[in-house]
């Protein structure tokens, strides 16, 4: 599974007064194959995110993928690290004041990718926060009114918000039944340092978010989307509060 659509699946609480430190665990399938499982945890000042392969379909691309974001009101530092195989990926920078510190960011990858330029970095967000104000504010609706910038340490990009029609009004899993109230549509648009060959399809990419009322807050419990072979469905196993 590639790393955008591993973004795409991050959704955790950020410190907002109805969601403070909550451990979400998400299960992730394809053809009835438990193969991927998600734990976000919430501190104050940290957020991050463990994502990792699970079961048979672990044995043939084992991953682990830890993404983290830690904050005070002056700074924040973003860390995305993926284990693959025999490699290993990681990411991360730096925001001062709410300026991203250029020093170690490479705004040139080469003549097959597009240049990131300085403008391009203003106004972003790291993913864990962009997606924590998209789906764990609560003041998301059935309008899916929701536009950032992101910057990942790679790449930056759009993400945006669609209304989708409701095909489910409920969705089972583990003996839990979840009444959908609304879907969105999270959609990708590729700005700058990813390679120009892949943009058209970067841009095909999208990850449908069913909606439901959880404990007074609306809360995403289930998603799709499309990877390279199969179809991805995931499912809220569990919410732990301290």
């Amino acid at each position: 599974m590639c790393k955008k659509i591993l973004l795409l699946f991050i959704v955790l609480c950020f410190q907002t007064s109805q969601c403070i430190s909550r451990e979400y665990n998400y299960e992730a399938y394809g053809l009835n194959l438990n193969f991927l499982n998600l734990k976000l945890n919430i501190k104050d000042g940290k957020i991050y995110s463990i994502i990792h392969s699970k079961g048979l379909a672990g044995h043939f691309f084992s991953f682990e993928n830890i993404i983290q974001t830690t904050y005070d009101k002056n700074n924040l530092e973003y860390y995305f690290n993926l284990k693959k195989k025999n490699k290993e990926k990681i990411y991360q920078f730096k925001v001062k004041n709410g300026d991203i510190d250029l020093s170690n960011i490479n705004l040139n990858k080469g003549k097959n990718y597009k240049s990131i330029k300085k403008i391009d970095l203003r106004n972003v967000l790291d993913p864990l926060t962009a997606v924590s104000e998209i789906l764990y504010s609560n003041k998301i609706d059935a309008k899916c009114n929701f536009k950032n910038r992101i910057y990942d340490g790679d790449d930056v990009y759009e993400i945006f918000l669609t209304p989708k029609e409701k095909n489910k009004s409920k969705i089972k899993f583990n003996k839990k039944e979840y009444k959908i109230i609304f879907v969105c549509r999270l959609n990708y648009k590729a700005i700058s340092g990813h390679k120009l060959k892949r943009e058209k399809k970067l841009n095909s990419r999208y990850l449908d978010i069913y909606f439901s009322k959880f404990k007074n807050n609306v809360l995403p419990t289930y998603f799709e989307a499309k990877s390279k072979i199969i179809p991805v469905k995931m499912y809220l196993s569990t919410v732990l509060n301290p």
